[in-house]
């Protein structure tokens, strides 16, 4: 898989539906975010996936990769994001953490720091 392969698999995380995330989230994957969200499991991430309106669009800037091995790829970055309906874009500093299982690679854990706007 192609650095730029691994880069639209993390759009889609912030674009996609609930099947999305079904298909391309590890069995034991994390997210976290800042209260009241906290750390989220795999069964409430998917949850608030299929809650939540979707974002319609982000720009992720400054973008940095790691392959600290060759199973495991981190990708860090800026994101601008827009949520349909929603005219306020949303800032935050993300990293992500990728591991290749025998059917591919699976997002294991996402972490997102909002900061205030420019």
């Amino acid at each position: 898989m192609t650095d730029e392969h691994l880069w639209r698999m993390e759009a889609g995380f912030w674009t996609g539906d609930a099947d999305f995330y079904q298909q391309h989230l590890a069995g034991g994957a994390m997210m976290v975010f800042p209260p009241p969200a906290g750390v989220l499991d795999r069964a409430r991430i998917i949850e608030t996936i299929r809650a939540a309106p979707r974002w319609r669009e982000v720009d992720m800037q400054g973008r940095q990769i790691a392959k600290p091995r060759p199973d495991t790829v981190v990708l860090a970055y800026r994101a601008n994001a827009r949520r349909e309906g929603d005219g306020h874009p949303y800032r935050a500093v993300c990293g992500s953490v990728y591991t290749r299982f025998a059917d591919g690679w699976r997002l294991v854990l996402h972490q997102q720091s909002p900061v205030a706007g420019d």
